[in-house]
């Protein structure tokens, strides 16, 4: 039957003619999805967010900012449910209180990677975890490149955010390539490795994007504007960022110095900032919004 439990589980199978939009154009090696959770997270707009399991602390910064501000205005967040920007991206939809879907590469009843189980729970809660594959099946290196695969076919749009040259981000970009998906690309500076891949994707015609906006605008998805203004908690690490800035730009070195924080916590929270419109960056650094 459709929507049916799997014995002895709170296992659910959807069935092709239950399939989101984004499916029905697809042709899959499984008839069915196998998924634990909420049916309804699979009836909004549905947008991934990949990148590598080896982040940097601003490419996960932004994983969930971005994650953060989609989910807030009604997008349910797909990615792989990965350490890294995976699990940034499903933090964040969590965070903005909305819905997220990982996508596994193994079977739904053992969810992986371990580490990853409390995350799974709470994605569960709003969201949902789901594989193509039957119960036992063990991740390999083939369930993970049709993970991929499915984490295209099944959102709208990619949105790549940290990956370097060997990275199964890049399969997934693709794959929504040749579906004909939007691909977009969060930039970082030239000189990190870690982003090689995405410059490629930028190069070879992906959307450089640098706020959730630019994505919900182009995709025709209610946009930031009017959410409620950002506002920093007086005893957080932002506040004493905050503190030694002012309208005239100053580097980030500048505010490590200052703030005596150390220099990925200061990256991450201009990040977060910058995203929120609290901040604003230029060719001198970082200023705040007047």
């Amino acid at each position: 039957a459709l929507d049916s439990f799997v014995p002895g589980d709170q296992i659910r199978v959807l069935e092709r003619a239950q399939f989101p939009s984004t499916l029905q154009e697809v042709e899959l090696p499984s008839p069915a999805l196998f998924y634990e959770g909420e049916r309804s997270a699979f009836n909004s707009p549905l947008v991934a967010i990949v990148g590598t399991r080896s982040a940097t602390t601003y490419g996960k910064a932004c994983a969930f900012k971005f994650a953060e501000a989609f989910a807030s205005s009604g997008v349910t967040v797909v990615s792989g449910g990965a350490m890294g920007i995976d699990a940034a991206a499903h933090r964040g939809a969590i965070s903005g209180g909305g819905k997220t879907i990982s996508i596994l590469g193994c079977g739904v009843e053992k969810p992986q990677p371990s580490v990853n189980w409390d995350l799974f729970q709470e994605i569960k809660k709003s969201g949902a975890i789901v594989s193509q594959f039957a119960i036992g099946t063990r991740v390999a290196s083939r369930t993970l490149l049709a993970r991929n695969t499915l984490i295209a076919s099944i959102s709208t749009a990619t949105i790549v955010i940290e990956a370097p040259t060997k990275s199964g981000a890049l399969h997934t970009a693709v794959d929504a390539v040749e579906l004909g998906r939007e691909v977009f690309v969060v930039p970082a500076n030239i000189d990190q490795t870690s982003f090689r891949g995405s410059f490629g994707l930028i190069r070879d015609g992906a959307t450089m994007v640098t706020h959730p906006d630019d994505v919900l605008n182009h995709l025709g998805l209610k946009g930031l504007a009017q959410q409620q203004t950002h506002k920093v908690s007086p005893d957080s690490l932002a506040a004493q960022i905050i503190a030694v800035m002012s309208a005239q730009a100053t580097s980030a070195q500048s505010i490590v110095d200052q703030t005596g924080l150390d220099a990925p916590l200061v990256l991450s929270e201009l990040t977060m900032l910058e995203l929120d419109g609290v901040i604003i960056r230029d060719a001198g650094g970082y200023a705040l919004k007047l």
